[in-house]
Order: structure tokens, then C-alpha cells, then sequence
């Protein structure tokens, strides 16, 4: 028997046909997550301990760009598995969540845009131990992942934009652009969860 396999079929990206999701936890995709959420700390030391920024913004440009890696291997070489599907999202959350927070000690970005972000985050989490006592299976809106690419992109800009170089103005009004966006669409796709968590719960009922 294909112990390993949940008997769940998804449809993969593009139409391309039904994706099997495994119950496998050792996974290269999966071990690649684990590894970008290891870098995390890394760069919080170089921030707050050192001040190597050049350094600091490395570790996270390449956190950051093993986003897309875990998921093309995932689909890749068909390991697609519950736990990368968990994982892959709660990543996310806890790299913008650590970025900001960092940055805000270091003293680069405002109080209130951390309070922006972060407040989000753990009102849907609370709402979700609420009413679900877990986090439900509500898959990631294009909203939410457009959302994600922009603080993404904005929080390593800011870092950028507050280091001494040439294109240090650049990156900063750049990436406060993109911060915005990211914002509107953070709280955006926040609705979306929140009206998809709704209609899960009455279907259940």
C-alpha cells in the first residue's frame, strides 16, 4: 500500500492536472524550508549583534529566493507533501514578521508598520484557534501571494535604502511604494481568508 500518500488530489499550477499531496516529512523541498527558516536567526545576529548589513540583507536575499526553490522541487519531483504545504506559508509569515520586527530595533522602519503587519497576521491566527481551534485548510489567494512578493521585496529594499551607497535613496522611496501595495493587498487578501474561513465553517454546520 502507498502508505505515504494522502488520498488527496489538487489541481497543479497552470491546468497542467490533478497533483498528488504526501503525508512524507523528509523531503529535499522540505528540507529546504527548514533550512530558510534557519537562516532567520542568522540574519537577526548580523542586524543587532555585528551591524553587518551587507551580510545581513545576503542571508535574507537568499531566505528569501528559496521560496521559489522548495516549491518548483516540490513540483518538481513530486514532492508535494502536507507538511510543505504548511510549512511554505507559515515561513512566509515568520520571515516578514522577524524582518520587520529587526529592522523596527535597528531603528530603519516605523513602529506602525510593524504594528501593520504583524497586527494582521495574529488576528487571523487568534480568529483561527477561535473558531477552528487550528489553522483550517484555506489555500493561499493570488491576492495574498501578491501581497507576500511585495513586503518580500520591500522589507530587504528598506534595508537597502538605509545602507550607505550610491542607490540608497532609490531602493528606500522604491521600496516604500512597494511596502504600500503590499500593505492594501496584506489586508486584502486578510477579508479573503476570513470570508473563505466563514463559508468552510458553514459547511460544516
Amino acid at each position: 500500500m502507498r502508505s505515504e500518500r494522502v488520498r488527496q488530489f489538487q489541481w497543479g499550477a497552470r491546468g497542467e492536472g490533478p497533483q498528488v499531496v504526501h503525508d512524507k516529512v523528509v523531503t529535499a523541498a522540505n528540507a529546504i524550508s527548514t533550512l530558510r527558516l534557519l537562516g532567520l536567526p542568522v540574519f537577526v545576529w548580523l542586524m543587532l549583534g555585528p551591524r553587518a548589513y551587507g551580510w545581513a540583507f545576503a542571508v535574507l536575499a537568499v531566505v528569501g529566493a528559496t521560496d521559489w526553490v522548495d516549491g518548483y522541487v516540490a513540483r518538481r519531483f513530486d514532492q508535494v507533501t502536507k507538511l510543505g504545504k504548511l510549512l511554505d506559508p507559515l515561513i512566509d509569515r515568520v520571515l516578514i514578521a522577524t524582518v520587520a520586527v529587526t529592522l523596527l530595533v535597528a531603528g530603519m522602519i516605523p513602529w506602525w508598520l510593524v504594528a501593520l503587519v504583524v497586527g494582521r497576521d495574529l488576528a487571523l491566527l487568534a480568529g483561527a484557534l477561535a473558531v477552528f481551534r487550528g489553522i483550517p485548510p484555506i489555500p493561499v489567494t493570488r491576492t495574498g501571494k501578491f501581497a507576500t512578493a511585495c513586503l518580500l521585496g520591500a522589507l530587504p529594499g528598506l534595508l537597502l535604502g538605509h545602507m550607505q551607497w550610491p542607490a540608497a535613496t532609490f531602493f528606500l522611496v522604491g521600496s516604500w511604494g512597494l511596502a504600500a501595495a503590499g500593505v492594501v493587498a496584506y489586508y486584502t487578501a486578510g477579508v479573503q481568508y476570513v470570508q473563505a474561513g466563514l463559508a468552510l465553517r458553514s459547511s460544516h454546520t
